[in-house]
């Protein structure tokens, strides 16, 4: 009788002992939960992952986010290579670290207006939002399609020097809009503006109304540039204007992989 007496009290203090144990490992997993040290902190969630800015010197990779039109997409290269690509690898091998690319979300045939107004997107917000650098050529159809009659500019058509001086005052005020859009998303990123060449130039009533407002054009975004004071604009004027042979592809108005390889040597220029 006594013997059966003590096994139910050893058991019993047992079970106490168990419950004890349980309930102070049940206390510790729960504690850094309920009150959380600052290091174990949660994490935000939901929002972007945003370029830190700073040198980057000091940062292990870099990633670009390129936006535009059929330039930046790489229309006319038969390598499908285009600038960006090009530029991405010879800026690795510059600075002797990681580049990706995050996406080139260039359309073919987009214009300035087009572009602000994709920049009000999550998905461009959050792609601009990780670059430490934005890579863009807008513009040329804005100018362009009008003096065409409208279509792609590679489908050509009746060009009217008219037109194209009467379209400048008008699109101008796209561009500002567009480096607004993008530095809401990102206000560390370096922008770099890939400047507008005149594919015209061997047309001789569009030589000097073009070469005239192309240049108004690619000063009007060095005066943004300026004024954003992290961002640069990449001439191309003077590529193409002597080489149009050399550097255009069969459709008489996008790169060729020549002409994408000398751009993106004047980007990765403007990036060093």
């Amino acid at each position: 009788m006594r013997s059966s007496s003590l096994l139910w009290r050893i058991l019993g203090l047992t079970m106490l002992v168990c419950l004890i144990v349980m309930l102070s490992g049940f206390a510790w997993a729960i504690k850094d939960t309920w009150f959380p040290q600052s290091s174990l902190a949660l994490p935000e969630v939901g929002e972007p992952e945003k370029a830190t800015g700073g040198e980057w010197s000091a940062k292990p990779e870099l990633y670009v986010t390129a936006l535009g039109d059929s330039l930046t997409k790489g229309t006319g290269d038969s390598t499908g290579e285009g600038y960006v690509n090009r530029a991405i690898e010879a800026l690795s091998d510059k600075l002797d670290k990681p580049v990706y690319l995050v996406n080139n979300m260039a359309i073919n045939g987009l214009k300035a207006d087009q572009l602000a107004k994709n920049l009000e997107e999550k998905g461009y917000v959050n792609a601009v939002g990780k670059a430490d650098i934005v890579v863009l050529t807008i513009g040329g159809n804005d100018l362009f399609q009008e003096a065409q009659g409208g279509g792609s500019l590679a489908e050509g058509g009746d060009l009217s020097p008219e037109a194209l001086k009467q379209r400048l005052p008008e699109v101008t005020p796209r561009l500002k809009e567009v480096f607004g859009k993008i530095r809401q998303a990102n206000p560390t990123a370096r922008i770099v503006y890939v400047g507008l060449y005149n594919a015209f130039y061997d047309v001789a009533e569009m030589r000097a109304i073009a070469s005239e407002v192309v240049a108004e054009w690619n000063d009007y975004a060095f005066r943004l540039a300026l004024a954003d004071g992290n961002a640069t604009v990449v001439p191309t004027y003077d590529l193409f204007e002597f080489n149009l042979t050399d550097y255009l592809s069969s459709d008489h108005f996008h790169p060729n992989a020549l002409g994408y390889e000398r751009i993106s040597g004047r980007v990765v220029e403007s990036l060093q």
